[in-house]
C-alpha cells in the first residue's frame, strides 16, 4: 500500500517535471523551423527533421539507413536529441504512431523524459529574412533568387522555387547591412517544403575571411540582442 502511494506520487512529480520542461522549451522549439532531431538507434547515428512539435507530441520524417528506411515499432522508446539554433535538447519519446502522407512515412512520439539543455551552438543561427540572388558554380550563367530563414557565421538556410540538382557549389550574394557579400558556399542537404512548393537548402561558408566573418558576426550579435529585447517587451 506504502509502495504504491510512494510510486505514485513518484510518478506524479515525474509528470510535473515533464510539463516544466515543455513549458520552458517547447516555444523556441516550434519557431524554429530548421529544427532537428538525433537519435541513436541500433548503434548507429541518425539525424531527420521535425515536423512538428506540439506539447508532449513530437512528429519527425523517418530516418533513412543507406537509402532504407529505418523501421521503428510502437513502444520504441528512443533517446533523441533536438538540434535547435539556440542549442541541443535532450529526452526521451515513446513511438506511437506510424503516418503515411504524401508518399513520406513519418513517427509520432511522445516526450517520456524532461527535455534538458545541453549546450549552446558555436554559431548561433540568426532567425531573419534577408533577399539572396544565387547562381549555379562553375558556370554562373544564370540568377536566381532566395531567402534567408536563418544565418550564422558558417552558413545559412535559404528557401527558393529552385530544385538545384545540377551542382552542389553555388556562389550567394547577400546584403548585410548595405554592404554585398559574394561568397562561395556548398549545400549540405536538400528539403522540400509540402506546404508551399518551395525548396530548403542548408548552405556552408567555404571562403570567408576574418573580416567579413567578424563583419557577420558583429550582424548577429546586434540583432540577436534586439530580438531577444523585443521578446522581453512583448513577455
Amino acid at each position: 500500500m506504502i509502495f504504491d502511494l510512494f510510486s505514485k506520487m513518484t510518478q506524479k512529480s515525474a509528470e510535473k517535471a515533464i510539463d516544466r520542461s515543455i513549458d520552458e522549451y517547447s516555444k523556441v522549439l516550434e519557431k524554429d523551423v530548421n529544427l532537428m532531431v538525433r537519435m541513436i538507434y541500433n548503434r548507429k547515428t541518425y539525424t531527420t527533421d521535425v515536423e512538428s512539435i506540439n506539447s508532449r507530441e513530437v512528429v519527425f520524417r523517418c530516418p533513412i539507413n543507406e537509402y532504407d528506411h529505418v523501421r521503428f515499432k510502437n513502444g520504441n522508446n528512443i533517446k533523441i536529441d533536438f538540434v535547435s539554433y539556440t542549442g541541443l535538447y535532450t529526452t526521451r519519446v515513446t513511438i506511437i504512431e506510424k503516418i503515411v502522407k504524401e508518399d513520406i512515412t513519418y513517427y509520432k512520439g511522445k516526450i517520456t523524459q524532461p527535455i534538458e539543455k545541453k549546450q549552446r551552438r558555436d554559431n548561433y543561427r540568426l532567425p531573419i529574412s534577408l533577399d539572396v540572388i544565387y547562381t549555379l558554380l562553375p558556370k554562373e550563367i544564370t540568377e536566381y533568387e532566395g531567402s534567408t530563414l536563418d544565418i550564422s557565421v558558417g552558413g545559412m538556410l535559404m528557401e527558393t522555387y529552385e530544385n538545384i540538382y545540377q551542382t552542389k557549389n553555388i556562389k550567394v550574394k547577400v546584403d548585410i547591412e548595405d554592404k554585398i557579400y559574394e561568397i562561395k558556399s556548398y549545400i549540405v542537404k536538400k528539403r522540400e517544403n509540402f506546404s508551399n512548393g518551395k525548396y530548403f537548402y542548408h548552405i556552408k561558408f567555404e571562403d570567408l575571411n576574418n573580416k567579413q566573418k567578424n563583419e557577420i558576426s558583429r550582424f548577429i550579435f546586434d540583432n540577436r540582442k534586439m530580438q531577444s529585447k523585443n521578446l522581453k517587451i512583448k513577455s
